[in-house]
Protein backbone atom coordinates (compact mmCIF):
# COMPACT_ATOMS: atom_id res chain seq x y z
CA UNK A 1 0.00 0.00 0.00
CA UNK A 2 2.72 2.50 0.89
CA UNK A 3 4.63 1.73 -2.31
CA UNK A 4 1.53 2.68 -4.32
CA UNK A 5 1.37 6.03 -2.54
CA UNK A 6 5.09 6.55 -3.10
CA UNK A 7 4.86 5.88 -6.84
CA UNK A 8 1.99 8.36 -7.16
CA UNK A 9 4.05 11.27 -5.85
CA UNK A 10 5.59 13.99 -7.96
CA UNK A 11 9.07 12.49 -7.68
CA UNK A 12 10.06 10.44 -10.66
CA UNK A 13 12.27 7.39 -10.22
CA UNK A 14 14.99 9.25 -12.16
CA UNK A 15 14.88 12.25 -9.81
CA UNK A 16 14.89 10.01 -6.77
CA UNK A 17 18.02 8.18 -7.96
CA UNK A 18 19.78 11.48 -8.76
CA UNK A 19 19.11 12.69 -5.23
CA UNK A 20 20.35 9.45 -3.68
CA UNK A 21 23.55 9.56 -5.73
CA UNK A 22 24.21 13.29 -5.47
CA UNK A 23 22.68 14.92 -2.43
CA UNK A 24 24.00 18.41 -3.21
CA UNK A 25 24.34 20.70 -6.18
CA UNK A 26 27.07 23.23 -6.81
CA UNK A 27 26.12 26.78 -7.81
CA UNK A 28 28.82 29.40 -8.26
CA UNK A 29 31.11 27.68 -5.77
CA UNK A 30 28.35 27.22 -3.16
CA UNK A 31 27.24 23.78 -2.06
CA UNK A 32 23.43 23.57 -2.14
CA UNK A 33 21.31 20.77 -0.65
CA UNK A 34 18.59 19.02 -2.62
CA UNK A 35 15.41 17.92 -0.87
CA UNK A 36 15.10 14.14 -0.66
CA UNK A 37 11.33 14.33 -1.22
CA UNK A 38 10.67 17.09 -3.77
CA UNK A 39 14.12 17.25 -5.45
CA UNK A 40 14.21 21.06 -5.14
CA UNK A 41 17.00 23.30 -3.87
CA UNK A 42 15.64 25.29 -0.90
CA UNK A 43 15.66 29.09 -1.00
CA UNK A 44 17.88 29.50 2.06
CA UNK A 45 20.29 26.63 1.41
CA UNK A 46 21.40 24.47 4.33
CA UNK A 47 19.42 26.52 6.83
CA UNK A 48 16.08 25.88 5.11
CA UNK A 49 15.20 22.39 6.32
CA UNK A 50 16.47 19.41 8.32
CA UNK A 51 18.52 16.25 7.87
CA UNK A 52 17.72 12.63 8.71
CA UNK A 53 20.69 10.26 8.46
CA UNK A 54 22.34 12.58 5.94
CA UNK A 55 19.25 13.05 3.73
CA UNK A 56 17.97 16.63 3.51
CA UNK A 57 14.30 17.68 3.67
CA UNK A 58 13.41 21.30 2.75
CA UNK A 59 11.27 23.51 5.02
CA UNK A 60 8.28 23.26 2.64
CA UNK A 61 8.29 19.46 2.94
CA UNK A 62 8.95 19.80 6.68
CA UNK A 63 5.82 21.93 7.05
CA UNK A 64 3.83 19.40 5.02
CA UNK A 65 5.08 16.61 7.26
CA UNK A 66 4.19 18.44 10.46
CA UNK A 67 0.71 19.40 9.23
CA UNK A 68 -0.19 16.09 7.53
CA UNK A 69 -3.05 14.17 9.09
CA UNK A 70 -2.04 10.76 10.39
CA UNK A 71 -3.09 8.18 7.81
CA UNK A 72 -3.22 10.66 4.90
CA UNK A 73 -1.31 9.82 1.69
CA UNK A 74 1.24 12.58 2.42
CA UNK A 75 1.87 11.23 5.91
CA UNK A 76 2.24 7.68 4.59
CA UNK A 77 4.71 8.93 1.97
CA UNK A 78 6.87 10.56 4.65
CA UNK A 79 6.79 7.43 6.78
CA UNK A 80 7.87 5.38 3.77
CA UNK A 81 10.74 7.77 2.91
CA UNK A 82 12.04 7.96 6.47
CA UNK A 83 11.84 4.17 6.93
CA UNK A 84 13.78 3.79 3.67
CA UNK A 85 16.51 6.08 5.03
CA UNK A 86 16.75 4.37 8.41
CA UNK A 87 16.82 0.78 7.15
Amino acid sequence: MIKNIYTQTQISEESHEKIKGNESLTNEGKLLPVCYRCAQVPRNGLYDGFRVEGMFFCSDCQLELFTAEQGSPEYQEFIFLIKEILL
